[in-house]
């Protein structure tokens, strides 16, 4: 019998954020498909995106390739609480 291999699922979850993260929108669907609610223009409730980045940043930030800061960072600051000004 095949090994079933396990998955972190708050890594998965902070998956379907990336996009959500880097541009401030939904991109590829995948924030949709994995049950965040967006409006008409595919972005997340603002509360609701504070409330991911502060506990999926950290991750999402040690393995962002970006030369520019992404949206998250610019519009709610540090991960963990510091808000931007």
């Amino acid at each position: 019998m095949p090994v079933r291999r396990r998955t972190d699922k708050r890594i998965a979850a902070g998956d379907a954020w990336a996009e959500i993260f880097e541009y401030g929108f939904d991109m590829l669907n995948r924030a949709h498909a994995a049950g965040i609610k967006l409006n008409d223009w595919l972005e997340p409730e603002h509360d609701e995106a504070r409330a991911a980045w502060h506990r999926y940043g950290a991750l999402f930030l040690a393995d962002y390739p970006g030369r520019e800061a992404p949206w998250a960072l610019t519009t709610l600051g540090k991960p963990g609480g510091e808000d931007a000004s």
